[in-house]
């Protein structure tokens, strides 16, 4: 089990230490039920209370409170979580090479040691980058290159002809690769256009448990460095998502859209195909776009208005029942 003591979290995260600095903390506990070995943290003043008595070790703080544990001093306490829970609860890594017996590996696929490979995964004509781990039942397809130090959960499928980067994390189910939806009437029927691009990925992205990535129609999708996608979001083919996008939970972008850098969305969002989203965009959960954004701001709504406009306009709507009731009874004085 990992161990550190008090001092050495203290200057892990450059906080200033007040208390017994050598005491042992050996990971991360909740105030209410933390236990004297673990280390907790207060974001806000709510918890001031809590903090009293609680039984932590230590606490991560960004303002001295009144409690028996050995507090941390920080700016930013979320960051300061962040870098002490990622000390304790690592991302998976290969450290030796390892081939399950009942994986099926291609006679050319390429893997730099180490590598691991779980049960039951098939790993086609790739390329594997070192410290990378592809968890059990798993499929990496021909042509596919993975950098280092990824993270394949179990049931990630991989098409052929993918490039990803160094450190992609992809969660349970995501499909990465798979046909871009396109389809042709003709005689009565919808006949399937082939899909002949590819996926391009870059380092440090992250996908979420079930989400699908489709492959160009000639071109690649493309998924710059950085993007962080939660569970069921759908990028649709030729996609184009800019540096360190972040999108919540269903949120889902059609065809040929291009989204710029540093966009945030909420929870379902989408957009229609063939637009163009300028950098630094955030969507509120829900919103629909039907026309390109081609400034930053602040959006929410159908159809997507600034957010500071939808929130004078929700306060009218609520506000709409009780100004009927006194215009209808200054008429009614008024006759």
């Amino acid at each position: 089990m990992t161990e550190l003591t008090v001092s050495a979290l203290a200057e892990m995260v450059q906080g200033r230490l007040i208390g017994d600095g050598t005491r042992v903390i050996r990971g991360i506990g909740d105030l209410r039920q933390a236990q004297p070995d673990r280390v907790g943290f207060v974001r806000d003043e709510r918890w001031a209370d809590a903090a009293k008595g609680t039984q932590a070790g230590a606490l991560l703080t960004a303002a001295e409170l009144e409690t028996d544990a050995v507090q941390i001093l920080v700016a930013d306490v979320d960051y300061a979580f962040l870098v002490i829970a990622s000390h304790f609860h690592p991302k998976p890594q290969a450290v030796e090479h390892m081939v399950h017996g009942s994986a099926v590996v291609h006679p050319e696929a390429v893997l730099e040691e180490p590598v691991q490979i779980g049960a039951n995964a098939v790993v086609g004509r790739a390329k594997i980058g070192a410290g990378t781990v592809v968890m059990a039942n798993a499929t990496i397809g021909d042509d596919v290159t993975l950098g280092r130090d990824c993270v394949l959960y179990p049931q990630v499928t991989i098409y052929d002809q993918v490039t990803i980067g160094d450190r992609f994390v992809a969660h349970g189910g995501c499909v990465i690769g798979s046909d871009g939806f396109g389809y042709k009437p003709e005689g009565g029927k919808w006949h399937k256009v082939p899909q002949l691009g590819g996926v391009r990925i870059g380092d440090d992205v992250e996908l979420g448990a079930s989400t699908v990535i489709d492959r160009g129609a000639v071109n690649d999708t493309v998924i710059h460095e950085g993007c962080k996608l939660d569970n069921l979001c759908h990028i649709a083919h030729n996609v184009e998502l800019g540096r360190h996008t972040i999108m919540a939970a269903g949120a889902m972008v059609a065809g040929s859209t291009k989204v710029g850098e540093y966009n945030i969305w909420g929870g379902q969002a989408a957009c229609a195909g063939h637009l163009t989203i300028a950098p630094h965009v955030h969507l509120g959960g829900g919103t629909s776009l039907l026309r390109s954004i081609r400034e930053p701001g602040e959006y929410i709504g159908y159809p997507p208005i600034e957010k500071k406009a939808w929130v004078r306009l929700q306060k009218q709507i609520v506000d709409f029942p009780a100004m009927r009731a006194d215009w209808k009874k200054a008429q009614e004085e008024q006759e």
